[in-house]
């Protein structure tokens, strides 16, 4: 979802996507497509990409946007637990950027699209991940937005009895990597630069969430109050350009 710039050069470090398919999990609004998209231009290759999502509103756009980059260009709407489209043995790389934490909203969904990756990518073939890393302290010095942002996105999603994001600690991503059968393990660490525009787009969603169903809770003073939450943090962050985020990347064969 987001830009990795930080990381860049141990993101693309040794990997080639020419005369390759691709495997993009979790399009969004098209980012790391656009990413993607750059490297193949840059480089001269030749790439056949199919990204999935759960949510194809942004396909048309993105479509447009993006299909003279590839060789061959697919956006399929799907779940990345259950990709009974895709042939097993017949990818060469599965790119995720910020995907799997929301394929974890629901318990151990995650170990399935897991399994499901592993599927489809062809013996030797490569898994890239990238996520954010788990903040426990909702008062964290280091990321004071990135804090209280998760703070209120998770409790209007628990108003709202909708499921969120569930953020993986590193540790745990490669265990389970290893139990699915996953191998060559390599992970990196670091603090990204979030574009500001893009961190508060997704927190404006969650307070449209509200907005919309402001009459279907019964205490109308919690719901208030968290549409007051909202507006405070945009306010008080309202001239950063970009926010620090923890985030890791893993590669892994299999």
């Amino acid at each position: 979802m987001y830009k990795i710039v930080t990381s860049e050069a141990f993101l693309w470090e040794d990997i080639s996507l020419d005369d390759k398919i691709v495997l993009e999990g979790g399009t969004s609004w098209g980012n790391t497509t656009s990413i993607i998209a750059d490297q193949v231009k840059a480089n001269g290759w030749q790439t056949r990409l199919i990204s999935v999502d759960i949510d194809d509103s942004h396909f048309d756009e993105i479509q447009e946007k993006l299909a003279g980059y590839f060789e061959e260009f697919s956006l399929r709407k799907g779940d990345l637990s259950n990709l009974h489209f895709i042939p097993s043995d017949s990818i060469d790389f599965v790119i995720c950027n910020y995907t799997l934490s929301s394929v974890n909203q629901f318990p151990l969904r995650v170990v399935k699209a897991l399994q499901e990756l592993y599927r489809v990518l062809k013996p030797g073939g490569g898994l890239i991940i990238t996520e954010e890393m788990p903040i426990w302290s909702v008062d964290n010095e280091d990321y004071p937005y990135w804090s209280k942002r998760l703070r209120i996105i998770k409790s209007i999603s628990v108003l709202k009895a909708m499921a969120h994001f569930n953020e993986m600690h590193p540790q745990d991503m490669e265990d389970t990597l290893r139990l699915v059968g996953f191998k060559n393990l390599k992970r990196h660490e670091f603090n990204e630069k979030i574009d500001a525009e893009m961190a508060t787009k997704f927190l404006d969603k969650r307070k449209q969430t509200l907005i919309k169903g402001l009459n279907d809770m019964e205490n109308q003073n919690l719901t208030k109050g968290f549409l007051e939450l909202t507006e405070s943090l945009k306010k008080e962050f309202e001239n950063q350009k970009e926010f620090n985020a923890p985030a890791y990347i893993i590669k892994a064969v299999k």
